[in-house]
């Protein structure tokens, strides 16, 4: 029996050996099989190259079934044609080439690890329905890619899958994809917007870090959680409409995304952690539904550094809708101060400064309690109203009416904005006013709440 296990092994062996790699059409070849081979190196290859389906080694043909890992890294090709019996590809199969155009065809189920990283021509992709997983880096710094069409039945895209494609405007996620990996469209500068598939219920850190053209994000009702800067320096983000299940909102989500104005967050939200809004510029309030327990410290942090290194405020005004006041609490991200900012280099002037002006809105009867918190006592500014954000400021203000179905709103003044949610967050109607008085119709029916420079009021529309 021995004997006979070391005959079988020697003749696979012998067998093995008699595989050779062979040139074909100036492409390097590999026999696989006694009647399949895989393209081992296109290298030296130029222009537009067509892989026949069968290849021949002297006179015994080969039926092409894969190519190798690294077979055209670096080449001077300008599309790769691939038979349909290709299915599989080896990581960095097109690394670093100049291919402008490739279609992989139906079979393949993977583009593995650095696939095509660093092609920079490439501006056309045609993806199989087969597809299952996209790999680590496989479209990394893909800079003349503008559009890409993931089909259904992709489960896994991989971490900095599509990081610094800074042509692409539009991707289209699958709905069978529900976890995504760190930085997968970081970088990519042109991105307007993305729609998270429903199911998904973390986005993870830097997803879309420095999109810097992303105006809109469509949250499935799925989400939980937000990562670490997610979205940081989404300069032209102009809203959230989180939905009500997202219950953590982790460090620097939405840091320095300056088109923010006026947040409201959903019922559901319980934690922000430090820095989420950091340095938001242009954002003028915010609201905390009653379910925010935890604040990070310096995570309402929206101050503008100036060029003479002094410091701007931009709040005005902070909606408490919760009786019990949110505590603040420090993180392993935050710096180790004990206030509002987690900012060391702030002097107590300028804290002071910033305290003074910022009007708190809160619950009527959570008046006492605000004003004897943590953290919330040092703002002198505490005003009650009976929801929370149904609240007039001083006159003039402008003043908000729900007639026939519109609402109608008198009073303001040229660059006041106009902002109008609904009661879980999603921003419905937004402008900025050129008139002293405006007519808003098309709403969606229900509870509003309408902020009119500085009036904010809940409507009935019916």
């Amino acid at each position: 029996m021995k004997c006979r296990t070391l005959l079988f092994m020697a003749t696979v062996a012998l067998s093995s050996l008699s595989l050779s790699a062979f040139n074909y059409n100036g492409i390097e070849y590999e026999a696989v099989s006694g009647s399949t081979a895989k393209v081992s190196s296109g290298v030296n290859a130029t222009g537009d190259v067509v892989i026949p389906e069968t290849v021949y080694d002297g006179e015994t043909p080969y039926t092409v079934t894969e190519l190798a890992k690294s077979c055209f890294r670096s080449a001077q090709v300008k599309s790769v044609t691939l038979p349909s019996t290709v299915t599989k590809i080896g990581s960095s199969a097109f690394n670093s080439s100049t291919v402008e155009t490739v279609v992989l065809n139906e079979g393949v189920t993977s583009i593995p690890l650095n696939t095509f990283y660093a092609c920079a021509n490439l501006k056309e992709i045609t993806l199989p329905t087969s597809l299952k997983s996209i790999g680590t880096l496989a479209f990394y710094q893909c800079v003349a890619l503008k559009s890409v069409n993931i089909p259904e039945g992709v489960t896994l895209i991989d971490d900095c899958a599509f990081k610094e494609c800074t042509s692409l405007e539009s991707v289209k996620l699958p709905s069978t994809c529900t976890k995504y990996y760190e930085q997968t469209f970081s970088n990519c500068t042109s991105l307007k917007s993305i729609t998270i598939p429903e199911g998904v219920t973390a986005i993870p850190e830097s997803f879309c870090y420095m999109c810097l053209s992303l105006e809109e994000i469509n949250f499935p009702s799925t989400l939980t959680i937000i990562k670490n800067g997610a979205f940081t320096n989404c300069e032209s983000l102009k809203e959230l409409n989180l939905p009500a299940s997202c219950a953590t909102i982790k460090k620097r989500a939405f840091a320095n995304c300056n088109s923010l104005t006026n947040v409201v967050l959903p019922e559901g939200v319980v934690t922000l952690e430090s820095d989420v809004f950091y340095e938001c510029i242009n954002m003028r309030s915010i609201t905390l539904s009653s379910t925010v327990d935890v604040l990070g410290f310096g995570s309402l942090g929206c101050w503008e550094l100036l060029p003479d290194n002094t410091y701007r405020w931009v709040f005005s005004d902070i909606y408490c809708n919760g009786d019990v006041p949110p505590h603040f609490e420090y993180d392993d991200y935050a710096r180790p101060e004990p206030d509002f900012f987690s900012l060391e280099n702030f002097s107590d002037a300028q804290k002071s400064a910033f305290y003074n002006s910022i009007t708190i809105h809160v619950p009527d009867e959570a008046i006492d309690a605000y004003k004897n918190a943590d953290i919330w006592k040092n703002f002198p500014n505490i005003v009650g109203s009976l929801t929370g954000v149904n609240t007039t400021f001083a006159s003039p203000a402008p003043s908000v009416k729900c007639m026939a179905g519109n609402v109608e709103i008198d009073g303001l003044a040229q660059g006041d904005v106009v902002s109008i949610y609904t009661t879980d967050g999603k921003q419905v109607y937004s402008t900025m006013a050129s008139a002293p008085s405006a007519t808003i119709n098309n709403l969606p029916s229900g509870i509003l709440i309408v902020k009119a420079g500085s009036t904010a009021s809940k409507v009935l529309v019916k």
